[in-house]
């Protein structure tokens, strides 16, 4: 017969192989982030550098997730999944010390449940799949905490140095790690006074960690009264529910009634497993600490708070509360919330049941969110994609603000030139004008933007190129801003890529060309414009005499009964809108872009795109063509491959 030990290692190992394969899915969803693409940037450094800038706050984390990314990367490359797979390791083992950690402060049954609630943990799995030093800081605090229950117990000094080791370590990783240190020393200071070997070598053990942990401590303190922060302000209670909705669900679309009811009670299973006493008698307890059960409670209690408190007491120096730097007291958190469930389960085992469903519940319908569309990171892999697929030889990227060329360059693999000449405050108008004028000279600025709530919040820049140029096209992918602006649209001749119409309305004015990106479009986007798919239109105009009369041009796409399945966008800020047709001079060339945006629920097929001209009363034009006249242009047939 298996022995109960035996047993709960094997459910331990299945849950293990849980943790790892859930960090594993979907690993790629997601696009690298602005921070992402920085840790990577960071970590292409020589080691030396990395070392450098870590150390002297350059880089305002401590040095040693970089040091290691920097050894990961140079054997397993710097692509999504290799830079995110240490992550996923790193995440995976996070998993042991929460079970040994459960076993030894309660019982099997509390290990199990804590380890598997830590295996599909939204939070913990968020990060375990961000190439960010969250997931490293989480496991080396974790494991600093069991080598600190191990050391207490023993007469021996291995448990305080391999605490020192990796206590020091956590300190390198991430400035939060620091904030367990006082909830240990209290510990120490009530729990471990009549033992006073523990006593001694702790606070041996304590001091050398804190002390090693000095240099970039003081120089963080003494940066800290001078650099302001981003930080929002918020108040204890605030905090309190950030922490309890990210250690659960994290981001759900709950919210109202239903959203402070689970928070309730998941608050309430977590107290009632640090605040109820010890079990009833007949359950197996073994070694030191289970046989002084209230002392593990104290210990959970004092990891939970000390470092909440802590992050809220300095935000009155600074604001420096980030709910998910505490991503370090998750796991006694997850021990007191599966404490509280085995407490409920002695009271009735129906009661233990159904709390057991509804937190695994709710844990499994905020992991689902992980990997939803609507909350999404950054797509700067989308942005990179769009500009590669719509730029053209003579067109410029301009990222806005400076920083965020670092995350378009990890996905742009064209050869335009990008420029980002605002890192600090923009200005007024004239200093936006100062830096931009030299971009004159490109046929197309591509505006990639984001973040720039603190450099540019009046949008100065947009707002200039708006005024200057006409607007090519308007994207929005999660997080970015994509827009194109045409500096030369006024042209002498067609581009060698367009193709040819030859179609003239009103025998005034000629359609000479368009240009169209080919291959099969979608009829819906979750990308760029939700829920539609879009068909990028260039058209090329020519006033054969001189107009006295403004024009505006629709682009249509319509199928073989003329029914019309998609249109252009209206715009201000259109070729036509920002340089009327009465000012057109003959001869020259007028480029003029829309964005036609279709229906959803665009079956799939065949269909026609086609121009109609307008007069300002809105009468449509009469127009010949080769093939025929009438006061629709066709210009292509489009394939819409999928809904």
């Amino acid at each position: 017969m298996v022995s109960v030990d035996k047993r709960s290692r094997w459910v331990f190992y299945v849950f293990l192989l849980l943790g790892f394969g859930i960090r594993l899915y979907g690993l790629t969803f997601h696009s690298l982030w602005l921070d992402e693409t920085v840790s990577v940037y960071l970590a292409s450094f020589p080691l030396s550098e990395i070392l450098r800038q870590g150390m002297s706050l350059q880089e305002p984390n401590p040095p040693l997730y970089h040091l290691l990314l920097h050894l990961w990367m140079r054997v397993f490359g710097s692509d999504e999944g290799a830079v995110r797979l240490l992550s996923a390791l790193l995440g995976t083992l996070y998993l042991p010390p929460v079970y040994l950690l459960g076993r030894r402060l309660f019982s099997s049954r509390v290990a199990l449940l804590a380890t598997m609630l830590a295996a599909i943990n939204p939070l913990l799995v968020w990060y375990s799949q961000e190439t960010r030093m969250y997931a490293l800081v989480a496991t080396l605090t974790l494991w600093s905490l069991y080598c600190f229950v191990r050391a207490v117990d023993t007469p021996r000094w291995s448990w305080w140095v391999a605490y020192t080791a990796v206590t020091v370590a956590g300190l390198y990783t991430h400035l939060y790690a620091v904030f367990v240190l006082p909830a240990q020393l209290l510990f120490l200071l009530l729990c471990a006074r009549g033992r006073r070997t523990a006593l001694r070598r702790g606070a041996v053990a304590w001091a050398v960690s804190l002390l090693c942990f000095v240099p970039w401590l003081w120089r963080a303190w003494d940066l800290s009264a001078t650099t302001p922060s981003w930080r929002p302000a918020l108040g204890l209670s605030a905090m309190l529910v950030a922490c309890l909705e990210a250690f659960t669900m994290r981001r759900v679309p709950l919210t109202g009634v239903a959203w402070a009811e689970a928070l309730l009670i998941l608050g309430i299973i977590a107290l009632s497993g640090l605040l109820l006493p010890q079990a009833p008698r007949g359950e197996v307890r073994l070694g030191r600490w289970k046989t002084q059960l209230p002392r593990s409670r104290v210990l959970l209690a004092l990891v939970l708070v000390v470092p909440f408190l802590s992050a809220y007491v300095l935000s009155f120096r600074q604001q420096i509360f980030t709910v998910y730097y505490l991503i370090i007291i998750v796991a006694p958190f997850l021990l007191a919330l599966a404490r509280g469930v085995d407490r409920a389960a002695s009271f009735h085992w129906g009661v233990g049941v159904a709390s057991a469903v509804l937190v695994i519940g709710l844990f499994s319908y905020g992991l689902y969110h992980n990997w939803s569309l609507e909350y999404r990171k950054e797509e700067w892999r989308a942005a990179a994609q769009y500009v590669e697929e719509h730029a053209r030889q003579g067109d410029a990227v301009l990222c806005h603000v400076d920083y965020t060329r670092i995350p378009f360059g990890y996905y742009y693999r064209g050869d335009l030139p990008v420029f980002a000449p605002f890192g600090g405050p923009v200005g007024e108008a004239a200093d936006v004008s100062a830096a931009l004028v030299g971009l004159g000279s490109y046929d197309t600025i591509w505006l990639v933007e984001s973040h720039t709530e603190q450099v540019d919040p009046n949008r100065e820049v947009e707002s200039w190129l708006s005024n200057s140029f006409p607007v090519v096209t308007e994207q929005y992918p999660p997080g970015v801003e994509v827009k194109g602006y045409a500096i030369s649209y006024q042209l002498e001749s067609v581009p060698l890529t367009a193709d040819r119409v030859d179609a003239i309305y009103d025998e005034s004015v000629r359609l000479v060309a368009y240009e169209i990106n080919d291959g099969a479009y979608a009829a819906i986007d979750d990308t760029y414009h939700p829920p539609s798919g879009w068909i990028h239109v260039t058209l090329y105009w020519e006033a054969l005499d001189p107009l006295l009369v403004d024009y505006h041009a629709t682009v249509r796409m319509t199928d073989d009964t003329n029914q019309v399945w998609g249109g252009s966008l209206e715009r201000t800020t259109g070729a036509m809108r920002f340089y009327p047709s009465s000012s057109w001079k003959p001869g020259e060339i007028v480029r003029d872009d829309y964005d036609v945006n279709l229906n959803p629920m665009t079956p799939v097929g065949e269909y026609s795109l086609e121009v109609s001209l307008f007069a300002a009363t809105g009468e449509a034009l009469a127009a010949s063509y080769e093939g025929g006249e009438g006061a629709a242009v066709p210009l292509a047939q489009i394939r819409i491959a999928t809904y």
